[in-house]
C-alpha cells in the first residue's frame, strides 16, 4: 500500500469516523487507519449512547449545545438511521445537602441557554411513579438525547466512504515521518501514506501516537462499567435519568481522590438510559485500571444498588449482560484536546473526550475539518488547545 491523502485519521471510533466524514464532506481525500479488525472498538462500542446536557458547564457546554444541533438531522444527512431520540433527561438527588447546589446548577444552566427547571420530589413522582420516595429534587431539561452508538460509528464511516474516504482496518501505525518541521507521511505495517495532516483520534491510545513525535499527550484510560437489563415497559416520563453524584464522579477527579466512600472511589454514580426496546443500561463507573477492560463484581454491585435507590422497580429486573470500556481522560484538567500542535506542523489532536465521545462526536468532526481545511473554526476552541500543556512538552 502506497497512498496519498490530504489527511490521515488514526482511530476508527466515533471521533475518528466523524472527522473523516466532515473532512470528506469538504472534499478532502481522507484515509482512516484502525489497528483493530473492526470499527467501534474502544469507548465507542462500550457506552450508553447518550448525550446528557445538564451535566455540563462552560466551556464544554457550548460544544455540547452545538453538537446536539448537528445530531437532529444527522440520520437524514448521512443516509443511515442512528436511532436518534430527543428524550430529554432528569438529573436528580436523594441527598438533602445537594439541594442548594442543584438549585444553583439549574440557574447556571438557564443562564447558558438550557431550558432547565427544578422539580421537587412529589411532582417528580406524579410524572414518573417509578422514582424512589427518597428522590427529593431534580433538574429536567428537554434537549438530551439517546442513540445507537454502533449505528452512529458505522453510519459516519458509511457516509465518509460514499464521499471517497478509505478505511484500512487491522493496520498499525509504525512511524510518522516529518521533514523541516512538518508532517510528510505515515508509515504503517502495510505501507506508506504521503500526507500533510495526521489526526490523532486514537482515544485512550492517543498517547502512544504522540510518543512517536516526542509529544506527551496527558491522557490515560479511565474504565467505565455498565449493566444491561432485560426489556421492561417504557418509563412514563423519563428514559434518561442521572444521579447528581455524577457531577462529582465524572467531573471532579480531586474530590473522588479525596473521598473516603468506596463507591465514590470507584467513580460509581447512576446514569440510567432506557432504550426503545425497553432494556435499561445501568451505569456508570470511573476508575483507573490501565488498559484492563474487564468487569469487576464490586463495581457492578455498587451500580446495581445505586440503581435500586433511584428506581426500586429495577430490583426484580434481570441483568442480561455487562460490559466495560476505556475512556480517554485528560488527567490535567478533564477537558478534551482539540488542536493542531506547533511542532510538527500538520499534527492534529482530537482526544480526551472522557465519557462524552458520543455527545461531542459531530461537533468534533466539524471543528477538526474546519481547522484542517480552513485554518479556523466556526466556534472558539482555545480552551481545548494542546498549548495548555506547554510545560509538559
Amino acid at each position: 500500500m502506497n497512498k496519498i491523502a490530504e489527511a490521515v485519521v488514526i482511530g476508527g471510533g466515533v471521533i475518528g469516523c466523524s472527522i473523516a466524514y466532515y473532512l470528506a464532506k469538504k472534499g478532502a481525500k481522507v484515509i482512516v487507519i484502525e489497528k483493530k479488525e473492526g470499527l467501534c472498538f474502544g469507548a465507542s462500542g462500550a457506552n450508553q449512547g447518550g448525550s446528557f446536557v445538564s451535566l455540563f458547564k462552560s466551556p464544554v457546554l457550548e460544544l455540547v449545545q452545538e453538537s446536539l444541533k448537528l445530531y437532529k438531522d444527522l440520520s437524514e444527512e448521512i443516509g443511515y438511521d442512528i436511532e436518534y431520540q430527543n428524550t430529554g433527561s432528569l438529573l436528580c438527588s436523594i441527598k438533602e445537602e445537594q439541594y442548594p447546589d442543584m438549585e444553583k446548577h439549574a440557574q447556571n444552566l438557564r443562564r447558558s441557554g438550557v431550558n432547565a427547571r427544578l422539580i421537587e420530589g412529589n411532582e417528580m413522582r406524579e410524572l414518573e411513579p417509578g422514582l424512589a420516595a427518597d428522590v427529593i429534587v431534580g433538574i429536567e431539561e428537554r434537549e438530551s438525547s439517546l442513540l445507537n452508538p454502533f449505528k452512529l460509528n458505522y453510519g459516519l464511516a458509511h457516509a465518509a466512504r460514499k464521499l471517497g474516504a478509505e478505511f484500512f482496518l487491522s493496520t498499525e501505525v509504525k512511524k510518522i515521518e516529518i521533514n523541516k518541521g512538518a508532517i510528510t507521511s505515515v508509515v504503517t505495517d502495510r505501507g506508506k501514506i504521503k500526507t500533510n495532516f495526521v489526526v490523532n483520534a486514537a482515544g485512550a491510545w492517543s498517547p502512544e501516537i504522540g510518543e512517536m513525535l516526542g509529544l506527551t499527550i496527558p491522557v490515560k484510560p479511565r474504565r467505565g462499567q455498565v449493566i444491561v437489563t432485560e426489556p421492561v415497559p417504557l418509563n412514563k416520563r423519563w428514559r434518561y435519568i442521572c444521579d447528581a453524584d455524577y457531577l462529582t464522579t465524572a467531573f471532579d477527579a480531586e474530590a473522588v481522590k479525596k473521598s473516603k466512600d468506596p463507591r465514590i472511589k470507584l467513580g460509581v454514580a447512576g446514569g440510567y438510559a432506557q432504550e426503545n426496546t425497553g432494556n435499561w443500561t445501568i451505569g456508570t463507573s470511573r476508575d483507573f485500571a490501565g488498559y484492563n477492560n474487564q468487569i469487576t463484581m464490586p463495581t457492578v454491585k455498587y451500580l446495581a444498588k445505586r440503581a435500586i435507590k433511584f428506581m426500586p422497580k429495577l430490583k426484580d429486573v434481570n441483568c442480561i449482560r455487562m460490559f466495560a470500556g476505556l475512556r480517554p481522560f485528560c488527567y490535567v484538567d478533564g477537558l478534551p484536546i482539540l488542536s493542531e500542535v506547533d511542532n510538527p506542523a500538520g499534527f492534529v489532536i482530537a482526544t480526551g473526550h472522557a465519557g462524552e465521545g458520543i455527545t461531542l462526536a459531530p461537533i468534533t468532526g466539524k471543528l477538526i475539518s474546519e481547522l484542517i481545511t480552513e485554518n479556523r473554526t466556526s466556534i472558539p476552541i482555545d480552551a481545548f488547545s494542546f498549548s495548555r500543556f506547554k510545560n509538559m512538552n
